[in-house]
């Protein structure tokens, strides 16, 4: 992709702000299913009554007199990197999903939504799975400097081995729960039906959730998706049956993840044939689920983010660019959402680099901020997320990227489909709301 056909940006905080929220999602589907989410008396986390809000805007508002394997339940497909651009441009390969996309769009709702920022899995799972954007959750990014590290007192140059991977936790990692410790969703529905669950003897989890088998117990599962049974079907056209069996059994609202489509991406670029392979197969897997599930069923299909396709000129290496390289330490994040790290954590510092980033990138940069200013892209920053937000954060326009050798690897550099920024391409997401039968 050149830089002229690079896709538009949001100004931060005006479009977005008329769309339905990613956080909004699975607990707006959670009530349409009967269910209600406990308190936490947190800031900046969805609520019961926002999620109601939600679920009657979009026309999903709960309805009375069902219960279980009636087909009251509802199934919320989440498609790694499915941004709604590329679906739209795209959906003649997909029947199945292009007949749900003119249902939204001829529906009140309309068919997007807007994710999180920044535009990755780990912030955007997370987002999804607790009602809570990555300020609040401390997930801001695909890595951090680890909080084991004292940032302070850091010296030397950007390595790998100090960042926490937030999708594998692996290396200098604490413990993802601890870490990680707004209430998920699934959390919240137990604790409200807690009682309600004990006096009627229900046995069926109120929710489970479908993806590969390893997903299970890891690092990013136990940090926002905790709480609820998952069960593990590594092939895409195994899952549909997994959830159709599960509601079947009493479960009320199921969560069902694919990523091949991402990984199809990340690997060809998502204007590549592997990647239309893979689109194919969703459809497939989607219409099977349709047929599957009980009659009534409301199956909402979403996405974490979408992607822009990238090229070789379009990569700035930090370590050769001496005015990008200095007082940069540390580095971590994506290549379309960098987070550089200072000495000492020095305020004055931080805008020096700033600066220079700024003139160095021209347009080529939509944001380039502090960690002062990273609400001005972020939206509310807590405490945690503060402990490991860059000094500088950097949020890429166009189809650009800023790699670094030394932090990220040859096949990471290659890549040729990336997100991450806040770009409309990576930023809309499908919000897709059909009933099975």
């Amino acid at each position: 992709m050149n830089a002229v056909d690079a896709p538009s940006a949001w100004p931060l905080g005006v479009q977005e702000q008329a769309l339905p929220e990613l956080r909004q999602v699975l607990g707006a589907g959670a009530v349409s299913a009967g269910l209600a989410l406990a308190p936490t008396g947190r800031e900046g986390v969805l609520t019961d009554g926002e999620a109601r809000q939600a679920a009657q805007a979009w026309g999903i508002a709960e309805e009375s007199d069902r219960g279980p394997g009636s087909g009251g339940g509802v199934v919320i497909v989440l498609v790694d990197g499915l941004g709604l651009e590329l679906l739209c441009e795209r959906k003649g390969h997909a029947p199945t999903l292009r007949s749900w996309l003119a249902e939204a769009q001829a529906s009140a709702c309309g068919p997007a939504a807007v994710t999180c920022r920044p535009s990755t899995t780990a912030a955007a799972l997370t987002t999804l799975g607790t009602g809570a954007t990555p300020g609040v959750t401390g997930m801001v990014g695909y890595s951090v400097l680890s909080p084991l590290i004292d940032r302070a007192r850091r010296t030397g140059a950007p390595s790998h081995e100090d960042n926490l991977c937030l999708i594998t936790w692996e290396g200098r990692a604490p413990e993802p729960r601890a870490w990680q410790d707004v209430p998920t969703l699934f959390q919240r529905l137990e604790l409200a039906e807690g009682v309600t669950r004990s006096t009627k003897g229900q046995s069926a989890p109120l929710a489970v959730t479908i993806g590969p088998a390893r997903f299970a117990g890891s690092g990013l599962t136990e940090a926002g998706l905790r709480g609820t049974p998952h069960l593990g079907a590594d092939l895409m056209e195994s899952r549909p049956a997994l959830a159709a069996g599960a509601l079947r059994r009493g479960v009320r609202l199921v969560y069902l993840y694919v990523g091949e489509l991402d990984h199809a991406g990340h690997g060809h670029g998502w204007r590549s044939a592997q990647w239309l392979a893979q689109l194919e197969r969703l459809d497939a897997a989607m219409a099977e689920l349709a047929r599957r599930v009980p009659r009534g069923t409301r199956i909402i299909l979403t996405a974490d983010h979408g992607m822009v396709d990238t090229s070789q000129d379009l990569r700035i290496d930090v370590t050769q660019e001496p005015e990008l390289a200095k007082d940069v330490i540390g580095l971590a994040g994506e290549p379309r959402f960098s987070q550089l790290y200072v000495p000492g954590a020095d305020a004055e510092i931080a805008q020096e680099v700033a600066e220079r980033w700024r003139r160095v990138l021209g347009e080529r940069a939509l944001w380039v901020g502090t960690w002062d200013e990273a609400e001005q892209a972020l939206g509310p920053v807590g405490p945690r997320a503060r402990s490991v937000l860059g000094d500088v954060l950097v949020a890429m326009d166009g189809a650009w990227v800023v790699v670094d050798p030394r932090v990220h690897s040859e096949q990471a550099i290659a890549m040729p489909g990336v997100h991450g920024s806040f770009t409309q391409a990576e930023m809309s997401v499908p919000l897709l709301l059909t009933r099975a039968g």
